[in-house]
């Protein structure tokens, strides 16, 4: 019997369909991302292909995030099971964030006044990518994120989930030395 009602027999086998609380229990969006997830998902009419829809998703943020996965189905006509089934298929869709270690730096008004716009900047130059983007590697992946919630600790960065305060230049180049590996040179 199938995990869900509504999915007709010829659905994907059961090992490729998700509960819906996998969906659910993503991690919550990073707001720049979403709000980028929706640009690209405007210029598409309903009933687009899917995988179009997650190409180009990818193709703005570097990979497809679960979050965005329900606005993928609706605007493709199908299930989000069957939508996430489609994508799962087509092996060079990624559903997690490219590069071995996430560095998001805090854009919010304190940061960015207090040298938030600073850290993007070097942060661009240092590692040689764009902003969404991961270095050649694969090791590092950077990303601007509106507020962290530290205010009082600005500029922030985070890195892989630990948020970091009173960020400088020089500090942060040493952390994106020890993330990008010896033979990296900042």
């Amino acid at each position: 019997m199938p995990r869900f009602q509504g999915i007709p027999s010829s659905a994907p086998p059961a090992s490729l369909v998700y509960p819906r609380s996998t969906m659910k229990d993503a991690k919550k969006p990073r707001n720049l991302e979403r709000e980028r997830a929706q640009r690209v998902l405007v210029r598409f009419s309903s009933g687009s292909n899917i995988l179009r829809l997650a190409t180009a998703v990818q193709a703005s943020i570097g990979y497809v995030p679960l979050y965005v996965i329900p606005e993928l189905a609706q605007h493709a006509e199908l299930t989000p099971e069957q939508a996430l089934a489609h994508i799962e298929q087509h092996p060079p869709l990624r559903l997690s964030p490219p590069g071995r270690h996430q560095v998001t730096i805090c854009t919010g008004k304190t940061c960015a006044g207090a040298g938030g716009a600073n850290l993007v900047r070097t942060a661009r130059q240092v590692l040689g990518t764009n902003l969404f983007c991961t270095t050649s590697d694969e090791a590092i992946r950077i990303e601007p994120f509106k507020c962290i919630g530290k205010c009082a600790m600005a500029p922030n960065i985070r890195i892989d989930g630990e948020v970091r305060g009173a960020m400088n230049e020089k500090r942060f180049k040493l952390l994106l030395a020890a993330l990008a590996g010896p033979s990296w040179r900042p």
